[in-house]
């Protein structure tokens, strides 16, 4: 559901959203929401920035990394803040954060995840012909070093 919301904004102003919204590819309104939606998660998660992808704005932990590579991670270290920001070799702090960010808004993450979840052996085959396949023997205690 959307509402519309009318605002008045200084001739400078408007005209610099105008040749923003150009540049992006995007309508004055959708610009103008994203824009307004990303001041206010920003001031909910003082620690996020959004920066572009692409043609995509992604929630990233400041001058760190995208949110979703954190969620990602944390996840193979059941989301233990302490754990994922030794692997990161970060403060914990900067891992909460994007815990934090991620609870109140999973679908980003979540997306983005799925998608590169999808990315098998097969899928890379048919993108990337040359593409050889290498396997490597486990020893019987290689899992014991990953879990610790």
């Amino acid at each position: 559901m959307t509402r519309e919301v009318t605002l008045r904004l200084p001739d400078e102003t408007a005209a610099r959203l105008e040749a923003a919204a150009r540049a992006a590819g995007l309508s004055l309104d959708e610009l103008g929401a994203r824009a307004i939606e990303e001041s206010l998660r920003q001031s909910e998660f003082p620690e996020i920035e959004f920066r572009t992808f692409g043609k995509e704005r992604l929630a990233c932990v400041k001058g760190f990394i995208r949110v979703w590579k954190v969620i990602f991670t944390g996840r193979e270290y059941a989301f233990d803040v302490e754990k994922t920001a030794y692997h990161f070799q970060r403060p914990a702090s900067q891992i909460e954060a994007a815990f934090n960010y991620y609870r109140a808004y999973p679908e980003e993450s979540d997306r983005i995840i799925a998608e590169n979840d999808s990315w098998t052996y097969e899928r890379l085959k048919q993108v990337l012909p040359q593409l050889g396949r290498t396997t490597v023997p486990r020893e019987s205690d290689d899992s014991d070093q990953l879990a610790s």
